[in-house]
């Protein structure tokens, strides 16, 4: 899968689940400070990211570096899939 396509669907996500008319989403805004509102929406984007990509993610893996914004995630996703 193209990091385009892996980014679109994140995206997508994280609009429908997380609404917020007061930022614009793209691959670079912070999730983490502008996004979020609390621990459950990593949670979820969670659950998400491993039944849409069916990948694992450990807890070492949730971290600012991997959930900082659209891109990040989305190389994450990718490095996974790779692997």
């Amino acid at each position: 899968m193209e990091l385009n396509q892996i980014a679109a669907r994140i995206h997508r996500f994280l609009e429908e689940e997380f609404p917020n008319d007061s930022v614009e989403l793209t691959g670079d805004t912070d999730l983490l400070d502008q996004w979020f509102i609390d621990s459950l929406g990593i949670t979820e984007t969670i659950i998400f990211l491993e039944g849409a990509f069916e990948i694992e993610i450990s807890r070492a893996d949730i971290n600012g570096s991997n959930f900082q914004n659209i891109a990040s995630l989305s190389e994450f996703v990718a490095r996974r899939l790779s692997a």
